[in-house]
C-alpha cells in the first residue's frame, strides 16, 4: 500500500509540469483568439469593394459614358420636394452615394437615362465591417472632393432596425414589397452575425477565466469545463461568419440590380477583418481541443503506469 500511495505521489508530481503547460498554451492560445475577435467586430474591413477599373473602362468608353458626368455633379430631381414652411426647394441627389436617394428618385433617374448602362451609375470604392460602411479616401479624386466639401459622407451607419420605407412612396407597389421583404431578411442575417459574435466573445472570455482557474483548483476539471466552453465560442464564431457571408451575397443579389448589384469589372472581396475573424476561429478551436484532448491523454498514461507498478 505504501508502495501503491508513492507512486501515485510521483505520478501527480510528474504530471503537474504537464499540467500546467497545456493550461497555459490553452489561456495563451484564446486570449490571442479574443483579441483578434475583438479587433475584427472593431474594424470595418469585412467586405471590400476597388472600382477603380470599372472607372477605366467606362473612362475607355469615350462619349457614351455618363460616368464622370454623374461623378461631382448633383442631379436636381421632380417633383419638388416640400422644404417646409418657406415652400418648396430643390433636393441635391448624387448618384450613387446613398441607396435610399436613389430608391426615392428613380423615377427621375430612370427618366434622365442614367442609369440605363453599368457606367451610368457611378460607383466609388468602399470598405464595410458590422457597424459602417465608408468610402476608401486616396483611392478616388471624385469622392475625396465630395467628402472633403462636405457633400458626401464618408461613413454610413449598418441598418439593425426594421423601419418602415417612407422613401418608396414612388416604387410601384411590387417592387415595393421585395425590397421590404429583402430588407427584412438582410437584417436577420445581419443580427445573427453581431449576435453570435457577441456570444462568442463573451464564451471565449468565459473560458479564458476557467481555465486561467487551473493554475490554482482543480486542473482536469478546469481544463474540461474551458475546451469545452472553447468550442462552443468556436462554434458561435463559425456560425456568425457564415451569416455574414451570406448576408453580403443577398446583399449584392437584391432588386432592384441597378442599385444594389455590382457590375463585374469591380473588384470586391472579404478584408483583413474577416480573416481576423477566421483567424480567432482557428486559435479557439485549437484551445478547447488542447484543453480537452490533453486530460485524456493523461488520465489513459496514469492508468497504464499504475498497472505497470502493480505488477
Amino acid at each position: 500500500m505504501a508502495r501503491d500511495g508513492t507512486s501515485s505521489a510521483c505520478t501527480r508530481e510528474r504530471a503537474r509540469p504537464l499540467t500546467v503547460t497545456v493550461t497555459a498554451a490553452s489561456l495563451g492560445l484564446s486570449a490571442l483568439s479574443l483579441l483578434l475577435l475583438v479587433l475584427a467586430i472593431s474594424t470595418d474591413h469585412w467586405h471590400e469593394t476597388d472600382t477603380r477599373a470599372h472607372k477605366r473602362n467606362c473612362d475607355r468608353a469615350g462619349a457614351d459614358s455618363t460616368d464622370q458626368k454623374n461623378r461631382d455633379e448633383p442631379i436636381f430631381h421632380l417633383p419638388l420636394v416640400d422644404g417646409g414652411p418657406r415652400g418648396s426647394a430643390l433636393r441635391p441627389v448624387h448618384v450613387g452615394s446613398r441607396e435610399d436617394e436613389l430608391l426615392e428618385n428613380w423615377r427621375a433617374i430612370l427618366g434622365m437615362g442614367i442609369l440605363e448602362t453599368e457606367c451610368g451609375r457611378p460607383l466609388f470604392s468602399t470598405h464595410a465591417g458590422l457597424w459602417r460602411k465608408c468610402y476608401f479616401m486616396g483611392k478616388d479624386p471624385d469622392i475625396d472632393k465630395l467628402i472633403i466639401k462636405g457633400i458626401a459622407e464618408r461613413c454610413t451607419p449598418v441598418k439593425y432596425h426594421f423601419s418602415q420605407p417612407i422613401r418608396l412612396r414612388n416604387i410601384p407597389l411590387n417592387l415595393t414589397r421585395t425590397i421590404q421583404q429583402d430588407e427584412w431578411h438582410l437584417l436577420h442575417l445581419r443580427r445573427m452575425t453581431a449576435g453570435f459574435l457577441g456570444m462568442s466573445a463573451a464564451v471565449l472570455l468565459c473560458g479564458a477565466v476557467v481555465s486561467s482557474v487551473g493554475f490554482f483548483w482543480e486542473e482536469s476539471l478546469t481544463q474540461h469545463v474551458s475546451g469545452l466552453l472553447f468550442l462552443m465560442a468556436g462554434l458561435f464564431c463559425s456560425i456568425s461568419m457564415v451569416t455574414y457571408t451570406s448576408s453580403v451575397t443577398y446583399d449584392l443579389a437584391r432588386t432592384p440590380p441597378f442599385i444594389y448589384g455590382l457590375p463585374s469589372d469591380v473588384e470586391q472581396g472579404f478584408g483583413w477583418s474577416l480573416f481576423c475573424a477566421g483567424l480567432s476561429l482557428a486559435l479557439t478551436v485549437a484551445a478547447g481541443a488542447v484543453a480537452m484532448v490533453t486530460p485524456c491523454l493523461r488520465r489513459r498514461g496514469n492508468g497504464k503506469s499504475q498497472r505497470q507498478d502493480s505488477v
